[in-house]
C-alpha cells in the first residue's frame, strides 16, 4: 500500500506491506478507525457519550463491492482518502457531530457492517437491530437485551441506539445477515475474544452517505439531515480550522521554517500535534484529554500533566483550565485520583501524579516571573518618558495611564495565580509529608507508578527513584514560591538520602535496595537534573544505555539481561508491558534529556530515538499517530493506536532540539 501524508511541498510518501489504518476524531470524544483489514474490535465508529462518558460502538466496516484492497492511503490531516481499484473513498468527522460523512469518486455499492455495543462488552446474545425510515432517513435502531444464556437475567434492556442514514440516491436493500469476523490483531495482543458475529445490515448505493449516532432518535435524525445538506460548507469548516489554528500555530511554523528539520521530522511533528489536539475533549459537559484511543477514554491523570506543556502550545486556555482544575482535586493525603471515568484502573492509587502537577506549576511560575520581569522593563522605560518635558500632553498622560492600568491587572492576576497555586501545593505537601513520607523518602504500593502492572512480584511497591525525584522538585519549587527554609532543608536532606541509597557512582537504582536498571532514571535526569553532576549524569546514562539500548532506536523497560525481559509484546498478558515494550513517550523523553545532558556524546541514539518515533508515526499502525509501545525486539507500533504521551513528547522532544542537525537515512 502507498501512503502519502499531503501537505502541499512538505508532502511525503512511502509504500508498506503492513496493515495500517487512519483515526479521525470530531473533537468531543467520538471517533473512527479503519484499517485495510479489519483486524481489532476497537476498529469501526464509536460514539463517546460525553454524559456518562461511555463509548459506544456502531460501524464495525464500511466495504465497497468487489475488491475492499486499499492500494493507497492519503492523510490529509483533518480528512483521509484511500483507494480500492477506481474508486476513491473519503472520510471527515465533522467537529462538534457526532457523525461520518464517506463519499466515493463513482457510483458504488457499499454494506454496513454493524457491531453495536459498548465498546468493552464482547457479549454475543442479546442484539437487537431493527430498520425503517423516517423522515428522509434510513434508520437502524439497535436495542442491547439480558441474555440467560450470558447474564443472571433475561430480556431486560439495557440501552438504546440510533444510527440516522443519508444518501444522494437513497437507494438500499436490507442484508439482514449476521457474519463472523476473525481479529488478528486482538488475537496478536492476547486480547480476547478473538473471533466475533457482526451484523451486515444493508447494502447502499451511491456516492454521498451521512451516518449520525445517538441515543435519542430525533437528534440523529436532526443532525443526519442538517450534515447531508451542509457537507461543501462543513468541509470548507474544517479545512479552515486545520489551517487557521494547526498550521498557522507559532510552535508549527517554528518548525517548519527551521532549515535544518528535513520534511519527514517536520510531517511527523505536525500530526503528533493534530494528533494530540484528536484526543481533546472540551465540551459543556467535559473536558480534557484522553490519555488514548481506541480504549484509553478517559481522563487519567498522570497521562495528562505529562502531556500538559505540549498541549499548551495547542490550547493554552485549555490546559491551565485543566491544570487549575487538578489543583482544585487534590485529597487530603495530598494526592491525586488516578483517573476520570470508568475504567478497571480507576481505584488504583497514583503515587506521582501530584509530582507532574507541581512539574507543570513550576513552568507556569517561570513564565509568569518572565512576564513580571517584561513589566519590570516596561515601568522603567514609563519612568523614562514621565521624565521627559515633552511627556506632559494629555495624550501622552492618557497614553501612559492605559498602560499602567493593563500593567496592574497583570499584577494582581499573577499574583492570584501564584497564590493559587502556592496554597493548593501546600495543602498538597502537607498531606504527602503526613501519609506518605518514611525516612524521609516517599513510599508507594503496588501498581501505584506509571509502570502499574504486576508480573512475577515485580509491582514496584517501595520508593521508587522518580518519585523521590519529583518530591525532590516540590521542595525545590516551594522554596523558591515561599521562600521557607523548611523546604530547602527537606530537600537537602532527601537529596542526600537519595544520593546515598540510590546512586552506586555507576548507575541510579530503580527502588530502595533495588539497583534494577529501568529507564525512570531519565525521568530524574528531565524533573530533577540537579540530583547528579553533568559528569555522574553522563557515566549513569552510558551504563544504563549498555543494559536498555534497542539498536532500533528504542530503550528495554528493564534490563535486558534482566530474568524477566521479553522482547516481543505480549499485548494485554502484562508480562512484557513494563519488562521489555518499550513505549515512545519515555523514548522521546530519553532524546530531550540526552541532548540536555551532551548531545554529542549522545549523538547516536538520540538521532536512533528520533529517526524511530518519526518511522513508527509517519508509516505504521495508525497513520498520523503516535502509538503507546513498540516491542523490544523490532520497531513495531502496538498498543493503543493513538496515545497522548507519545505524542506530548514527540512534541517536546522535537521543539526541545532546534537548531540540532537531523537527517534521516
Amino acid at each position: 500500500m502507498e501512503v502519502i501524508h499531503n501537505l502541499g511541498i512538505l508532502s511525503i510518501k512511502n509504500n508498506t506491506e503492513e496493515n495500517v489504518g487512519f483515526l479521525l476524531t470530531n473533537k468531543k470524544g467520538s471517533y473512527c478507525s479503519f484499517f485495510d483489514t479489519p483486524s481489532s474490535r476497537y476498529q469501526g465508529l464509536f460514539y463517546f457519550d460525553e454524559k456518562t462518558m461511555d463509548m459506544y460502538k456502531f460501524i464495525e466496516n464500511i466495504e465497497i463491492n468487489g475488491d475492499n484492497n486499499v492500494a493507497r492511503l492519503k492523510n490529509n490531516f483533518y480528512y483521509v482518502e484511500r483507494r480500492k481499484n477506481d474508486a476513491i473513498e473519503s472520510f471527515i468527522m465533522p467537529r462538534g457531530f457526532n457523525s461520518l460523512v464517506y463519499e466515493l469518486s463513482s457510483e458504488n455499492e457499499i454494506d454496513l457492517i454493524l457491531d453495536c455495543k459498548i465498546s468493552y462488552d464482547n457479549r454475543e446474545w442479546g442484539r437487537y437491530y431493527d430498520i425503517f425510515e423516517e423522515d428522509g432517513c434510513i434508520i437502524i435502531k439497535f436495542t442491547k437485551k439480558t441474555d440467560r444464556r450470558e447474564d443472571s437475567s433475561d430480556g431486560v434492556e439495557e440501552f438504546v441506539l440510533h444510527l440516522a442514514i443519508k444518501s444522494d440516491k437513497n437507494v438500499y436493500n436490507k442484508s439482514d445477515k449476521w457474519i463472523e469476523r476473525h481479529y488478528s490483531y486482538d488475537k496478536e495482543r492476547n486480547s480476547p475474544p478473538f473471533r466475533r458475529h457482526v451484523y451486515n445490515a444493508l447494502r447502499l448505493k451511491g456516492t454521498k452517505f451521512v451516518f449520525s449516532m445517538s441515543k435519542n432518535k430525533s437528534n440523529a435524525i436532526k443532525e443526519c439531515g442538517y450534515i447531508f445538506n451542509n457537507i461543501d460548507k462543513i468541509k470548507i469548516d474544517e479545512k479552515k480550522y486545520f489551517f487557521d489554528d494547526i498550521i498557522k500555530n507559532e510552535s508549527i511554523k517554528i518548525i517548519i521554517n527551521n532549515k535544518k528539520i528535513n520534511n519527514e521530522i517536520k510531517i511527523a511533528y505536525i500530526n503528533a500535534f493534530n494528533s494530540l489536539n484528536n484526543l481533546i475533549v472540551d465540551t459543556k459537559n467535559n473536558y480534557g484529554i484522553f490519555a488514548g484511543l481506541p480504549w484509553f477514554f478517559q481522563f487519567w491523570t498522570r497521562d495528562t500533566l505529562i502531556s500538559l506543556k505540549a498541549l499548551s502550545k495547542i490550547n493554552d486556555k485549555l490546559a491551565k483550565k485543566i491544570l487549575f482544575k487538578y489543583l482544585n482535586k487534590i485529597n487530603n493525603d495530598g494526592r491525586l485520583k488516578n483517573l476520570s471515568g470508568k475504567h478497571k484502573s480507576v481505584d488504583l492509587g497514583s503515587t506521582d501524579a501530584q509530582g507532574w502537577l507541581f512539574f507543570r506549576c513550576k513552568e507556569i511560575i517561570n513564565k509568569i516571573d518572565e512576564y513580571k520581569e517584561i513589566i519590570n522593563e516596561i515601568k522603567k522605560s514609563i519612568s523614562i518618558i514621565k521624565q521627559n518635558k515633552n511627556s506632559n500632553s494629555a495624550r501622552i498622560r492618557d497614553y501612559l495611564k492605559n498602560c499602567n492600568s493593563i500593567m496592574r491587572k497583570k499584577e494582581n492576576e499573577y499574583h492570584k495565580l501564584i497564590y493559587e497555586i502556592e496554597s493548593s501545593l501546600e495543602k498538597s505537601l502537607s498531606g504527602l509529608l503526613k501519609f506518605h513520607t518514611k525516612d524521609n523518602f516517599e513510599f508507594n504500593d503496588k501498581l501505584e507508578t506509571w509502570m502499574d502492572t504486576e508480573f512475577e512480584n515485580d509491582d514496584r511497591s517501595g520508593a521508587r527513584i522518580e518519585v523521590q525525584a519529583l518530591r525532590l522538585n516540590i521542595y525545590k519549587s516551594m522554596f523558591e514560591l515561599t521562600r521557607n527554609h523548611k523546604y530547602k532543608v527537606l530537600e537537602n536532606l532527601l537529596k542526600n538520602k537519595v544520593r546515598e541509597k540510590f546512586w552506586n557512582y555507576k548507575f541510579l537504582a530503580d527502588g530502595l535496595n533495588d539497583f534494577t536498571i529501568r529507564p525512570n532514571i531519565f525521568i530524574v535526569a528531565y524533573v530533577y537534573p540537579e540530583l547528579l553532576t553533568q559528569k555522574e549524569w553522563e557515566t549513569c546514562f552510558d551504563n544504563a544505555l549498555k543494559s536498555l539500548w534497542l539498536d532500533w532506536g528504542g530503550l528495554s523497560t528493564i534490563d535486558k539481561n534482566h530474568l524477566l525481559f521479553t522482547e516481543e509484546s505480549t499485548g494485554e498478558n502484562v508480562k512484557s508491558y513494563h519488562r521489555g515494550d518499550s513505549w515512545f513517550w519515555i523514548n522521546n523523553l530519553i532524546a530531550l534529556t540526552l541532548n540536555r545532558i551532551n548531545k554529542q556524546k549522545f549523538k547516536k541514539n538520540i538521532q536512533k530515538i528520533i529517526e524511530a518515533s518519526t518511522e513508527e508515526i509517519l508509516w505504521k499502525g495508525c497513520i498520523g499517530c503516535h502509538a503507546e509501545l513498540s516491542s523490544a525486539k523490532n520497531l513495531e507500533s502496538k498498543g493503543c493506536f493513538n496515545q497522548a504521551w507519545s505524542n506530548a513528547m514527540f512534541i517536546e522532544m522535537v521543539e526541545g532540539m532546534l537548531g540540532y542537525s537531523w537527517t534521516l537515512y
